[in-house]
């Protein structure tokens, strides 16, 4: 019998797939259409582009297949399927708030609105669900996930914080503003604001052996493994166009996303169909 309840990520995985659709026409329009990013800064211009190529060539097809494979009742593809929708919704922000009004607003707008909802339906999902009778993992991969969880949540923090505490001592405005054109970083207020807590409320609860971290950690790692995907995709297009301080940081990223999918595959290596 195929009910909601036997497959629980039923509505998200059918939201997922649309999104894919929507967000890879964004992507391909990003690429083709001149006007795209024609009023944007250098550095945002070229980050955009090459993000829009990761998005085409590797976020879209994890959607799309972790949505397929949730749909049929993979619970392990129902983890990464939340990480590549909540890593879709942070892009679809930047997209929709950050960038100059342009022929892809609806697009932009329309991933937006699939992505929250989707996101919705997928934690109600992970909400209904005994995580630590389906991924049973030694506790050694759990405290090493959760661990770099947390490290990661706090180092970033301080990243940021140690940019944007001077600026607001100083009354001034932070440094990286000026790359991008903007009157406040987006990319500051969505880490600041959610992701960076997720990340470090995630890893202490997997610690602790807690159920929000069987599932948060997963969702939080996939999410990294795009994202670094995608850092490392701004960094070469950046170089690639000459802008100042591409290609400084791609090993770093680098370093940061196979740890992330290492621990990610260790996290979910025993997980079970529903």
């Amino acid at each position: 019998m195929t009910t909601t309840a036997r497959r629980p990520f039923a509505v998200a995985s059918s939201l997922g797939l649309a999104l894919a659709a929507v967000f890879a026409a964004a992507s391909l329009g990003n690429i083709l259409l001149p006007g795209a990013y024609a009023r944007e800064t250098p550095s945002w211009a070229a980050q955009g582009f090459g993000q829009d190529w990761v998005d085409l060539l590797l976020a879209v097809p994890v959607l799309a297949a972790s949505a397929a494979l949730a749909r049929r009742g993979s619970r392990p593809a129902g983890l990464v399927l939340g990480g590549a929708i909540g890593y879709t919704a942070y892009s679809l922000v930047l997209y929709s708030f950050a960038m100059h009004f342009n022929a892809l607003f609806l697009a932009y707008t329309a991933g937006l609105g699939l992505s929250f909802y989707a996101f919705v339906n997928v934690v109600l999902a992970y909400g209904r669900e005994a995580h630590a009778t389906w991924v049973r993992t030694p506790r050694a991969i759990d405290s090493a996930a959760g661990a770099f969880s947390v490290l990661l949540g706090l180092a970033f923090y301080a990243l940021w914080l140690s940019e944007v505490i001077p600026a607001i001592a100083s009354g001034t405005a932070p440094a990286s503003l000026a790359e991008v054109g903007l009157i406040t970083n987006p990319v500051q207020v969505l880490d600041i604001a959610i992701v960076l807590p997720a990340f470090v409320v995630g890893g202490v609860a997997l610690v602790r052996r807690r159920p929000t971290g069987y599932w948060l950690v997963p969702v939080m790692l996939t999410f990294a493994v795009l994202m670094d995907t995608a850092l490392i995709g701004m960094d070469v297009s950046m170089a690639a166009r000459g802008v100042p301080g591409g290609g400084q940081r791609i090993g770093m990223f680098a370093v940061m996303e196979t740890i992330s999918l290492v621990l990610l595959v260790g996290t979910m290596r025993r997980g079970r169909q529903s």
